[in-house]
């Protein structure tokens, strides 16, 4: 019985632990689902505007290579109107001709909104006509003036030409349709001149939500317009994240999460290739306001979470005190104060439960009283905070002499008793006597630190009966056993009478 009763203060003392742990269980199972939740709704959120990211620069894309295309067939119908061999001659002999090819081009350079200058070259990039800037006789930088060979037939090629290596000493978009003979050498060349103001302009009209942008580069990642405008990063290379297609393998589609070099904002990209021209139309959504809404939802969330959390912990604290004082009143209305073992209520309460059992399913059942021989000469002689700790070193003792299924208290004063379920007469007895010897060799010392206080029990050892109707009355057996024991002189075992 002191076995289970400490086992039950063990299970009472580890109560808050596992009701703690419950708590936080449910707590974070609770909140694991709609976590996942709002993950997986993070991801599409962000999913959804990697596609409009992307469809509206397919829309961009489409929009601004119009005028490429429109400029192109300009190009086609200017060579077609032009004798190569014959009329790409400079110094021509005959003035008319470069007159016929200035009219020509100024006619066509009217047409295409954006172009400022249309320029024929001959084979070798000479500029022979030209529809605006007089620039006739000028050598061409591009790329193709340089090749040692080119496409037969027509071929395109669009390049950037930066300010310092411009002809105009304008920042622009050269367009040109070559013209290259069977053996691959240049014949002459069309050639477009698109102002990047130009672009700039065209894109500066479109609508743009607030950190948000949208740019258009050459397959070079050379940045020919933004919106909004920066002019200080007009002309230099963007960048791409790691491991990712270069510019110049973007296709239709590409999407991605980076974080611009220009500004530090982190955007949802979505970019593709303009057709039959080598630009690439970005389009980057402010990350952060794409998920603003998302946001605002998981601090709802969390913070209704918080509030939950809160009051379920001030729940626990509650029952964790309510426990806490139960656990006093049990322990104030069962345990001695004194010697910290069972009190008399409880010790009877045990007993009566333990003699019910024991009629009920026939076992044996034994019970032992004892007191502290000549307590009050102890008391006299050394005082009574003495006297306290001889008690307490008694029941000490006899807490040590337990098994587990036993139970041992404190009647009152110097009076103690041990319940022994499932003992006979003859263990009972064995019992009792290693319990007297262990007290006659135990040694109390008096306050002073030096003066042993010996002191020694008596006990009364009962079994029941048949005749035993009730705990108290052999408890009573037990009682008169002691009180033979004292008479016999002290220190001794001794067994009630069986009548």
């Amino acid at each position: 019985m002191q076995a289970q009763a400490s086992a039950l203060q063990i299970r009472l003392s580890q109560r808050p632990l596992y009701v703690a742990g419950v708590l936080v269980l449910t707590l974070t199972l609770m909140a694991a689902w709609p976590v996942a939740d709002f993950l997986q709704e993070r991801q599409r959120i962000l999913a959804d505007a990697a596609r409009m990211a992307v469809q509206k620069s397919q829309l961009m894309g489409r929009s601004f290579s119009d005028t490429f295309l429109v400029t192109d067939y300009v190009l086609r119908d200017v060579l077609g109107r032009v004798n190569l061999a014959q009329d790409l001659v400079y110094p021509h002999p005959d003035a008319s001709v470069p007159a016929r090819l200035d009219a020509l081009l100024k006619e066509k350079i009217a047409t295409v909104p954006g172009l400022n200058d249309l320029v024929l070259l001959n084979a070798n990039c000479t500029f022979v006509a030209v529809a605006v800037y007089p620039f006739r006789g000028t050598q061409s930088r591009q790329k193709f003036c340089t090749e040692s060979r080119v496409p037969p037939g027509q071929s395109l090629r669009i390049q950037y030409m930066p300010q310092d290596k411009s002809v105009s000493k304008r920042a622009v978009v050269l367009m040109s349709r070559l013209v290259g003979s069977p053996e691959g050498q240049l014949v002459g060349a069309a050639m477009a001149v698109i102002d990047l103001e130009y672009a700039q302009q065209w894109i500066a009209v479109l609508e743009v939500d607030e950190n948000d942008v949208l740019t258009i580069v050459d397959t070079d990642g050379i940045l020919l317009a933004r919106n909004p405008l920066q002019p200080q990063f007009l002309g230099l290379r963007a960048s791409l994240p790691a491991g990712g297609p270069s510019f110049a393998e973007v296709g239709e589609a590409n999407s991605f999460v980076f974080e611009s070099p220009i500004d530090g904002r982190e955007r949802v990209f979505g970019m593709s290739r303009l057709e039959r021209v080598p630009f690439v139309s970005i389009v980057g959504l402010d990350k952060k306001r794409v998920l603003a809404a998302w946001q605002r939802r998981a601090w709802q969330f969390s913070a209704g979470f918080l509030v939950l959390a809160l009051c379920c912990v001030v729940a626990l604290r509650a029952h964790l005190a309510t426990v806490r004082q139960a656990e006093a009143m049990r322990v104030l209305a069962t345990t001695d104060a004194l010697t910290g073992i069972a009190n008399r209520r409880h010790l009877i309460d045990i007993g009566n439960q333990t003699f019910m059992a024991a009629l009920h399913h026939g076992h044996v059942f034994s019970v032992l009283m004892l007191d502290i021989d000549k307590f009050k000469s102890i008391n006299d002689r050394w005082g009574h905070p003495t006297g306290d700790r001889v008690i307490q070193i008694m029941a000490q003792l006899i807490t040590a002499s337990l098994r587990p299924q036993d139970t041992g208290g404190r009647l009152g004063g110097e009076e103690f008793a041990v319940i022994l379920p499932a003992t006979d007469v003859s263990t009972a007895f064995a019992l009792a006597e290693q319990l007297r010897q262990s007290v006659q060799a135990a040694q109390v010392l008096h306050n002073d630190g030096t003066s042993a206080v010996p002191f020694t029990t008596s006990i009364g050892v009962a079994t029941l009966l048949p005749s035993d109707g009730s705990f108290n009355a052999l408890l009573q057996r037990a009682d008169r056993a002691l009180y033979r024991a004292k008479h016999q002189g002290r220190n001794c075992s001794v067994l009630a009478e069986w009548v």
